[in-house]
């Protein structure tokens, strides 16, 4: 019976079923979303380790990961951001291994984006990282689903946009920058070698 989520479903495409007498509506879902196949991204090819990477469709993302989380600590927390495109955005944490605190901060942050439309990734990234002028990162990113889900199993948070094939981690430190891919994929020996050289 809500207007506004009625008006949203036409927009997507979907179906809406009225019937005379009745004060509220049905929601058909009609309509088929075209998505990108499930490739290795061209970005962060490896050697060793899984060649799926992200798509746009939000959806997919979720199941990659999920597909490597069964636990039932795995949380997602859905919103809209931009007051014109409503993209729709999810965090995704393990609950008992995530810090509240950063959670909640990052809460903070999303809640004061006023943009009229996020369009990817990267306008998230911009909009919540802790200093604005550093020549570091602050935010972490990825195509990889393996790498988000061995993220979150370190405590990361992460944040998967609609329409984007990147989803962000946060927070990111900086032994990240000394890190590779397939550190995951080898001798944890080798791995710290070549984190050290780095």
């Amino acid at each position: 019976n809500d207007v506004d989520k009625l008006i949203d479903t036409v927009i997507c495409g979907d179906v809406i079923f009225f019937l005379d007498g009745y004060d509220q509506a049905l929601i058909i879902r009609a309509s088929e979303r075209e998505t990108r196949a499930i490739t290795e991204p061209e970005s962060e090819r490896v050697v060793r380790g899984p060649r799926e990477g992200f798509t746009e469709s939000i959806q997919t993302n979720l199941i990659l990961i999920r597909r490597r989380i069964k636990c039932p600590k795995f949380k997602t927390k859905f919103r809209e951001i931009g007051q014109r495109s409503r993209t729709k955005i999810c965090i995704c944490y393990i609950d008992d291994i995530a810090k509240k605190s950063i959670l909640s901060e990052l809460e903070r942050r999303l809640d004061e984006i006023t943009l009229d439309a996020i369009l990817d990734a990267g306008y998230i990234q911009e909009l919540i990282r802790d200093e604005p002028f550093s020549p570091f990162e602050t935010v972490g990113y990825s195509e990889r689903p393996d790498i988000i889900a061995a993220k979150l199993l370190e405590g990361r948070i992460a944040i998967i946009v609609d329409g984007s094939p990147t989803v962000l981690t946060v927070p990111y430190v900086l032994v990240e920058h000394a890190q590779s891919n397939e550190d995951y994929y080898t001798n944890y020996m080798l791995a710290s070698f070549n984190r050290f050289i780095r």
